[in-house]
């Protein structure tokens, strides 16, 4: 894809920021919110055809989880209804659209093993029920397609109002006592690795649907305690089952296991990750973590 057009959704968003950072160099083209309106499909897929894109990366999405389950319109519509349209103008682009580890649902078992690539989905939010929807819309515009399922994203700027990281960071410094859920299981993932992931599977030529997730699995209540940690931060973590609008899945975790089987995983360790993220911001706020 080194000399393709790319047509990057969504370039103000944590990951589509990061994608737009790693390809500044690369023919890029964006679309506003607004030349993104569903309810003018004819419109919108001629805006698409017109870029005359051979890749198409879609970072466009609804995320909000809680308020998907009070207005499943808008959640439909941009993760499910424009991941169709944008399939249906791709003619012979590649289409990268990122889907979530939340849409395996709960297991019969709720301390299960990390959900493989292989396993069925069984959404139990809107949310989630939403983007599942985007991925069989993909597949049913038979356009190529790499579909990567994330889950548990921060990373990126520090300002970004979806870095959980540096919020738990902001919080910890703020308060001496902070909760975080126990019960919780998901695989922290930066959204670096997952431009890394993604880029290396397009210069492959790799299509399909795959788990893009940090290796490994912990508690949110862990995930938390080792953000503070890697950040000096040592406040008393009190650990509280959180109560939810959306009936989300305990088991959020998964395992690249396609990735793998084809020799193609770069992701990282979560704890690795995380480490790594914690120094680089504190390295840009000019800190160094406290020695507990």
């Amino acid at each position: 894809m080194t000399d393709s057009r790319i047509l990057l959704l969504g370039a103000g968003g944590m990951l589509g920021s990061r994608f737009a950072l790693a390809l500044a160099d690369k023919d890029i083209v964006t679309l506003s919110r607004e030349q993104l309106e569903v309810a003018r499909p004819r419109e919108l897929m001629d805006t698409v055809a017109l870029t005359q894109a051979s890749v198409i990366i879609n970072c466009a999405a609804d995320t909000d989880v809680e308020g998907a389950e009070a207005n499943p319109a808008s959640s439909f519509s941009i993760n499910a209804i424009l991941p169709g349209l944008l399939a249906q103008a791709a003619a012979g682009a590649m289409l990268v659209h990122f889907s979530s580890t939340g849409c395996y649902g709960r297991s019969s078992d709720e301390n299960a093993a990390p959900h493989s690539d292989f396993a069925p989905l069984s959404p139990t939010t809107v949310h989630h029920k939403s983007k599942a929807a985007g991925e069989i819309a993909i597949r049913e515009a038979a356009c190529r397609h790499l579909i990567l399922r994330l889950g548990w994203l921060y990373g990126g700027s520090a300002t970004h109002r979806k870095n959980f990281v540096r919020a738990r960071i902001a919080e910890a410094r703020q308060k001496t006592e902070l909760a975080s859920d126990p019960y919780q299981t998901g695989s922290p993932t930066n959204v670096d690795d997952v431009v890394v992931q993604t880029l290396a599977l397009l210069e492959a030529r790799i299509g399909g649907t795959f788990n893009c997730v940090a290796t490994g699995a912990v508690s949110r209540f862990d995930y938390v305690r080792h953000i503070l940690r890697s950040a000096g931060l040592f406040p008393r973590l009190v650990p509280t089952r959180f109560q939810r609008l959306a009936p989300v899945s305990e088991n959020e975790s998964a395992v690249n296991d396609k990735l793998n089987l084809l020799g193609l995983n770069k992701m990282p360790t979560w704890d690795e990750g995380v480490s790594a993220y914690v120094a680089s911001l504190l390295a840009d706020e000019g800190h160094q973590p406290n020695v507990e």
